[in-house]
């Protein structure tokens, strides 16, 4: 092949690269934020990326047209395959073209490979490249599905991971409300219509954070993770796609035998230190932790085996599940589910609570039902230690009913235990039929060994041929 088409190609690809465009990498940096590619190099193994969609076609002087918008690529984080999607806010607002997300979208589906997006923008631009060249140019599939539906069937099947770290809006936007995981710094704003358009159809100037600021959704639910910079939201993306393996052993936390002081027999008490105690040190991965701090959902290890942790915080409302506790209860049940997760449930709560003007009431909404049902259609093992109180439905929202479909893997309660009824059946016939009352400093290791039974959830993972079913959306 003659040298100088070569050297056109190479030309063409060093257009995309940050050394070629100085001002925007300095504006870039002048923000405290990183690079597309910044972004992509941190997340990914050094050595490990394959770039997808650089050229997005050629003109009629037979130049080569660089692809706009953002880079792309399938690389390894920790060995393990991830594709990485990366927007770039100063070449075409990170607008997507040339539908190669599309195109990755599929793959990740066909190779359940899962997928970290970054994406900070305006959504998909209305004109590509390719356009302007007199092709045809639409919402461009390339693969089995678009943008939206693609989304839709990775949810529950591929593991997603979304990186927000500037102002997100329309498909960018969409792209965060589908994934799995949603981690966002300071500043930014996700919102399915930008500051133009509300300014258009209302007549109001507003920031993006003044509309659609990250530290509101923090507080209602819609974020996972906040936090203060991208080196840090990529270390935790980093670190929940690590859970998707177990590890050969983990040591337990300092404070492991002594347990049983952590709970006083009544009143508030922090559930934190209850956690570390039970799992691997330094394994504890929480979810929406500002958002209904009644409940605490979080990853976490025990001997190395990944868990689910859901437990009840009376710190907070004396433990009660309101019905945004239970959005996040039933939420996060889904994705252990669908990850094969096994539960470990901590239940301290004496009842379920309706959200009302004049503050919480007893009661029980559709939100506690859906998870009623969320348990029952679960599959993954779940064990429930019982710490204190299970007062109405907030057993059952906790740990689900024994049923014909499935049976817990272990039930059982500390000393603290309050039963209903006090007679010489109750002790192991409780709410859900406890296996037994074991004291506190036992749970740790017992947990441990029963979880060795288990097959490895990246073993299950491996053998479905199909979704057991979605991961519920904002």
């Amino acid at each position: 092949m003659r040298s100088y088409l070569i050297n056109k190609l190479r030309e063409a690809k060093a257009l995309r690269q940050d050394a070629s465009r100085p001002s925007a990498v300095e504006k870039v940096h002048s923000t405290n934020h990183l690079t597309a590619r910044e972004r992509t190099s941190m997340l990914l193994d050094p050595g490990s990326a394959v770039e997808f969609g650089a050229i997005a076609a050629r003109d009629e002087d037979g130049e080569w047209v660089p692809e706009k918008g953002g880079v792309d690529f399938i690389g390894t984080v920790d060995g393990a395959t991830v594709i990485s999607s990366s927007t770039d806010y100063t070449d075409r607002g990170g607008g997507y073209g040339a539908a190669r997300l599309e195109h990755l979208i599929s793959l990740a589906h066909q190779q359940r490979w899962p997928i970290a997006f970054f994406v900070d923008g305006g959504g998909s631009r209305a004109r590509h490249p390719r356009s302007g060249l007199g092709h045809l140019e639409l919402s461009g599939q390339i693969g089995r599905f678009t943008l939206f539906d693609g989304m839709a069937e990775l949810s529950g099947w591929v593991p997603t991971v979304a990186i927000v770290s500037g102002p997100s809006f329309a498909g960018h936007a969409s792209l965060a409300g589908f994934s799995d995981i949603v981690i966002t710094t300071r500043g930014s704003a996700i919102g399915m219509g930008g500051p133009p358009m509300v300014e258009a159809a209302l007549g109001m100037t507003l920031t993006p954070q003044e509309l659609a600021g990250v530290e509101m959704h923090e507080k209602t639910g819609g974020i996972d993770l906040l936090v203060d910079d991208e080196p840090t939201a990529i270390a935790l993306a980093k670190q929940y796609l690590a859970y998707l393996s177990d590890q050969p052993s983990g040591r337990p936390h300092h404070c492991a035998e002594r347990i049983a002081d952590l709970v006083p027999e009544s009143g508030p008490y922090d559930i934190y230190p209850v956690i570390e105690a039970l799992v691997d040190n330094d394994s504890i991965f929480e979810l929406r932790p500002q958002f209904a701090p009644s409940v605490v959902t979080a990853l976490a290890r025990i001997d190395g085996k990944v868990v689910g942790v859901v437990a009840s915080n009376p710190n907070f409302d004396s433990g009660v599940i309101t019905e945004s506790a239970a959005t996040k209860i039933g939420r996060f049940v889904e994705l252990c589910d669908t990850y094969e997760y096994p539960i470990v449930s901590l239940i301290d709560s004496p009842y379920t609570a309706l959200e009302t003007d004049a503050g919480l009431q007893p009661g029980v909404s559709r939100w506690h039902t859906r998870v009623l049902q969320t348990q029952q259609l679960r599959t993954t093992p779940l064990a429930s230690i019982q710490i204190r109180k299970a007062g109405g439905f907030s057993g059952h929202l906790m740990a689900g009913s024994p049923t014909g479909h499935t049976v817990p893997l272990w039930q059982v309660a500390w000393p603290t235990a309050e039963l209903g009824v006090q007679d010489p059946f109750t002790a192991t016939r409780n709410f859900n039929s406890f296996d037994d009352v074991i004291e506190p400093a036992q749970t740790r290791n017992a947990l441990a060994l029963l979880l060795k039974h288990l097959p490895a959830s990246s073993e299950l993972r491996a053998k479905q041929t199909e979704k057991k079913h979605p991961i519920d959306t904002w």
